[in-house]
């Protein structure tokens, strides 16, 4: 996102190759993610209780949806709306446009590691020496 928006002065017409690119590379992170997301319900159903597999999924796929439904629309509104846009319906103009779209993306590894503290519960621990 830096590269695309600071390379483009021109904020309509200004092309960089990376913002073509870089969304094609969306497509497979976003099923990966959304996958990812699902399984971690998966494994939490499991551990729980004891469920035959058409059971669990009907569980896991619940809580899911009930837990991470925003991150669902939200995952879900990106492959259908923004790719398609990004790619066939755009043309030629608002390179820079997506590439201010790519730097809200980059508070996303700071996000996990807040997530990755709260499992471990160390996010909120003092050093004790």
């Amino acid at each position: 996102g830096t590269i695309i928006v600071t390379s483009c002065k021109d904020v309509k017409y200004d092309r960089h190759w990376l913002a073509t690119a870089y969304i094609w590379l969306i497509i497979p992170y976003m099923v990966y993610d959304t996958y990812a997301m699902y399984l971690c319900h998966w494994y939490k159903c499991q551990v729980k209780r004891e469920l035959e597999a058409k059971e669990l999924f009907v569980v896991a796929m619940n809580s899911f949806l009930k837990k991470d439904f925003l991150m669902c629309v939200h995952h879900i509104a990106i492959l259908t709306i923004l790719v398609p846009i990004s790619l066939f319906i755009r043309g030629e103009i608002g390179d820079f446009y997506v590439g201010c779209l790519l730097l809200a993306e980059l508070s996303t590894p700071f996000v996990s590691l807040g997530k990755i503290l709260i499992q471990m519960s160390m996010q909120n621990r003092s050093e004790e020496h």
